[in-house]
């Protein structure tokens, strides 16, 4: 008797399973952003996401020290962190978003929240990878601050 039948077989759930996953998957995936509205805000947070990496990796070791990109990057986060309110002016939300309505039902909160993303963002020392990761805990706790109360 051969066991090359039996493999097969036993394979044939595995496989199942595999594609099921991979439609729920896909299913469950966010839809993508189509307001132009909200589009230009997550445009924003993701390049707050993507320069805060680089400063935290260099900040970590696992990237090199270049001063000149983390002055750059720490540049990018002060302007995109100044631009984030206004951009939050229209009331508009879009299935694609984490934003939650209550930045438009506590506009205070959120200005505050905002406020201290700034203020972080200008505290951000580019000196070393030392200083950088000194500077970056204020950066961090302003944005899990407003992403608590404003994200889902």
């Amino acid at each position: 008797m051969s066991h090359l039948p039996r493999f097969r077989s036993a394979r044939r759930p595995l496989v199942a399973a595999l594609a099921l996953a991979l439609v729920a998957g896909a299913a469950l995936a966010k839809p993508e952003v189509t307001d132009p509205v909200v589009k230009k805000r997550v445009e924003a947070m993701q390049l707050l996401k993507e320069q805060t990496g680089i400063l935290g990796d260099m900040a970590a070791g696992k990237a090199p020290y270049d001063a000149a990109r983390a002055e750059e990057a720490a540049a990018t986060i002060l302007a995109t962190a100044d631009a984030v309110e206004p951009l939050y002016e229209d009331r508009a939300l879009d299935p694609g978003s984490d934003a939650l309505a209550e930045i438009w039902n506590n506009p205070g909160e959120f200005r505050q929240k905002v406020n201290r993303l700034y203020k972080a963002a200008m505290g951000l020392e580019t000196g070393s990878a030392k200083a950088i990761g000194s500077s970056m805990q204020a950066l961090g706790a302003a944005c899990k601050d407003c992403h608590g109360r404003f994200r889902m």
